[in-house]
C-alpha cells in the first residue's frame, strides 16, 4: 500500500511539474526585462547619486571621501548658490505662469474658432521646443542684446515717451526665451483637451441660460484642469532643468543646472554636484506633489455615450481675434527660427544686419560635420526604437494586466520625466563613471542609456492613454480562442495602439534630436553629437556654421511632424500627459 501510495504521490508531483513548464512565461519574461533596466539603470544611479551628496566633497575622484554634510553646507552657506536657488525658482515660477497665459488662449482659438490652416498653425506652434534652447537663445541676443536689431528698432518707438527695454542678458532673458520655447506644451495640450471634450455639457448648459463667461468658469475650464496641471508641470521641470539658456545670456544669474555643470566639469567634484542635483530633485518633487493636490481637488469626469463635435466660434470677431492672437505668438516665438535660417547663409551678425553672404555653411555640413550627423541620426533612432518597445509593453502590462506594484512601477517610469537632464547625467556618472567594472562614460551605451530613461514615458504615456479609451473585448477573444499572450499582443493589440506608438516615438524622436542638457556631460570625443557641436560653435561666435546645423535639424523635424499631423489618429498631445 505505501508503495502504491508513493506512487500516486510521485505521478502528482511530475503533473505538478509538467503543468508548470506548460505555462505561459513570455509576459512575466517580456516583462521583466524592462524592470531589470530601470532597476539597473535608473533606480540604482538614482540611489548611488543620493548617497554621494552626503559624501565629503572632493576633486576629480569618484572614490568614497568619508560620510559629510560639507555639500549641503557649502551650498547653503554660499551666496552664489543661495542666488541661484532663487534665481532657478522665480524663473521656472514665471516660465510657467506666462506660458500658461499664452498656450490656453491659443489652444482655445485653435481648438474652438473657425480659422484656416489649424493642422499648419499646431505644427508651427510646436517648432520653438524642437530647436535646441541655446541657438533660440543666441538668435534673441543678436535680436534683443545690446546693439540688437530688434531692440534698437523698439528702443527708437519707445524714445518719445522716454522707456526702453532691457538688454536681453539677465533674468529678463532667460524667462523671455524660455517662455517663447516652451509655451507649445502648454499650447499642445490645452488645444487636444479643448477639441476633446464633451460638447453636451456647454450645450445643455447654454440651453438653460447661461452665459458664455460663466460655462467657460464653471464647465470647459475645470475640464482641462488636469491637462493644464500636466503641461504646467512639464514646463517648470523643463523651465529648471534648462541649461542651455542660462549659459547662453544667463550672465553673472546663475542657475542650478549650470551649477551642476560648473561643479562636476569645473570643479571635477561630483560629489558636490550630487549635492546639487538632490536639492534640485527635492524642488521638482514638492511641485509634483503640488500639483497633484490642486488636481485631485478639481478633477472631473464626463459620463456619457455620445460625443457630439464641438460647436465653433464662427462670429467675425472671435475669428479675427484668433487669427491674431495666433500670428502674434507665433511671429514673436518662430522669429528665432526665421533668423537662424536667414543667418545660415551669412559669415557673421555684427551690428544690425548679417554681413558676408556665402554656401560655405551648408557645403561644410557633410565635410565637418558628417560624423555628428550620423551620432545625432544613430543615436536618436535607435534609443527611439528602444523607447518605443519597452514603452508600449510597459504600458500595455500596467493597463490591462495591472500586477502588483503597477503603481510603483508608473512613478519609476515616469520619474526621469520630471527630472532635469544634467541631475539624470550626474546620476549616470555616478554609477557607471570613474574605473568601475561598468565604466560606460563617453561611450554610446551611456546616451542611448539616458535617452531612453528620458524619453520612453513620451510613448509609455501615449499608449496608455490609448489603451484607457479601448475595449479589452478583441483581446479577451484572443486569449479565450486559445492564442498566448504574446501573440495576442503582437497580432491584436499592437494594431489597435499603433497611432499611439507612433505618436510617443515622433515626440521622442523629435526632442533627442535637439537634446543637450543630458549629452552636455556624457559626450565623448567620438560620441559628440550636432547639438554639441552648435553649442561648441556658438560659444566659439561662429553663429553661420551653428545656424547652417540647426537649420538642417529644423527641416528635418518640421518635416515629422508635418506629416504625423496630417496623419488621422495620431494626436501629439497624448504623448504629453503625466
Amino acid at each position: 500500500m505505501s508503495a502504491k501510495y508513493s506512487m500516486i504521490e510521485n505521478g502528482a508531483e511530475t503533473n505538478k511539474i509538467k503543468k508548470f513548464f506548460q505555462k505561459d512565461f513570455s509576459q512575466l519574461i517580456i516583462f521583466m526585462i524592462p524592470m531589470i533596466f530601470i532597476a539597473i539603470f535608473l533606480l540604482y544611479p538614482m540611489a548611488i547619486t543620493l548617497v554621494r551628496a552626503f559624501w565629503a566633497p572632493a576633486e576629480y575622484t569618484f572614490k568614497f571621501t568619508g560620510w559629510s554634510l560639507e555639500g549641503f553646507r557649502t551650498f547653503f552657506g554660499t551666496k552664489l548658490y543661495l542666488k541661484a536657488l532663487i534665481n532657478s525658482i522665480i524663473v521656472s515660477l514665471s516660465v510657467t505662469i506666462f506660458c500658461i497665459l499664452i498656450g490656453v488662449p491659443m489652444g482655445y482659438c485653435v481648438a474652438r474658432v473657425k480659422i484656416p490652416g489649424k493642422k499648419l498653425l499646431v505644427s508651427l506652434g510646436i517648432l520653438p521646443i524642437i530647436m535646441p534652447s541655446f541657438v533660440g537663445a543666441y538668435t534673441w541676443v543678436i535680436l534683443l542684446g545690446n546693439n540688437g536689431i530688434v531692440r534698437v528698432a523698439i528702443n527708437w518707438l519707445l524714445k518719445p515717451f522716454g522707456v526702453t527695454i532691457p538688454s536681453i542678458y539677465g533674468m529678463f532673458g532667460m524667462i523671455l526665451c524660455m517662455t517663447l520655447t516652451y509655451y507649445p506644451f502648454v499650447f499642445q495640450m490645452a488645444y487636444g483637451a479643448f477639441s476633446g471634450a464633451n460638447a453636451l455639457l456647454e450645450e445643455s448648459a447654454s440651453l438653460m441660460g447661461a452665459g458664455r463667461t460663466r460655462i467657460m468658469r464653471t464647465i470647459t475650464l475645470p475640464l482641462i484642469i488636469p491637462s493644464l496641471g500636466a503641461s504646467a508641470l512639464l514646463v517648470f521641470v523643463r523651465a529648471i532643468g534648462n541649461f542651455g539658456i542660462p549659459a547662453v545670456i544667463g550672465g553673472n544669474n546663475y542657475v542650478l543646472p549650470t551649477l551642476i555643470k560648473f561643479a562636476y566639469s569645473g570643479a571635477g567634484d561630483i560629489n558636490l554636484a550630487s549635492s546639487i542635483a538632490v536639492i534640485n530633485v527635492i524642488i521638482t518633487g514638492l511641485v509634483l506633489y503640488l500639483q497633484k493636490y490642486i488636481v485631485s481637488r478639481h478633477e472631473y469626469e464626463t459620463i456619457s455615450a455620445t460625443h457630439t463635435e464641438i460647436k465653433q466660434h464662427t462670429s467675425f470677431g472671435a475669428r479675427l481675434f484668433a487669427i491674431i492672437l495666433c500670428l502674434i505668438v507665433l511671429i514673436f516665438s518662430l522669429l528665432p527660427q526665421v533668423t537662424i535660417i536667414v543667418m545660415s547663409f551669412f559669415k557673421r551678425w555684427t551690428g544690425l544686419l548679417p554681413t558676408g553672404f556665402t554656401w560655405e555653411n551648408y557645403a561644410n555640413i557633410f565635410k565637418k560635420s558628417s560624423h555628428e550627423l550620423f551620432n545625432s541620426f544613430f543615436l536618436s533612432i535607435t534609443a527611439t526604437l528602444m523607447c518605443a518597445v519597452f514603452g508600449s509593453i510597459l504600458a500595455y502590462i500596467t493597463e490591462r494586466k495591472r500586477p502588483k506594484g503597477a503603481a510603483l512601477l508608473d512613478l519609476s517610469i515616469m520619474a526621469p520625466f520630471i527630472l532635469p537632464g544634467t541631475v539624470v547625467s550626474i546620476a549616470l556618472l555616478s554609477a557607471f563613471g570613474g574605473n568601475g567594472i561598468f565604466k560606460l562614460t563617453g561611450t554610446y551605451a551611456i546616451l542611448i542609456i539616458s535617452y531612453m530613461i528620458r524619453r520612453t514615458p513620451y510613448v509609455y504615456r501615449s499608449v496608455a492613454a490609448n489603451l484607457t479609451q479601448l475595449n479589452p473585448s478583441l483581446e479577451e477573444a484572443s486569449t479565450i480562442s486559445g492564442a498566448t499572450w504574446f501573440y495576442t499582443f503582437r497580432r491584436v493589440s499592437v494594431p489597435l495602439i499603433m497611432p499611439a506608438i507612433i505618436s510617443g516615438s515622433v515626440m521622442t524622436l523629435t526632442t533627442l534630436l535637439q537634446e543637450l542638457s543630458t549629452t552636455i556631460l556624457l559626450y565623448g570625443a567620438k560620441t559628440r553629437t550636432v547639438p554639441i557641436q552648435i553649442f561648441n560653435a556658438v560659444n566659439e561666435n561662429n553663429l553661420g556654421r551653428a545656424s547652417a546645423l540647426s537649420t538642417v535639424l529644423l527641416i528635418v523635424v518640421f518635416a515629422i511632424i508635418y506629416t504625423m499631423n496630417t496623419r488621422k489618429g495620431t494626436d501629439l498631445s497624448s504623448s504629453m500627459k503625466m
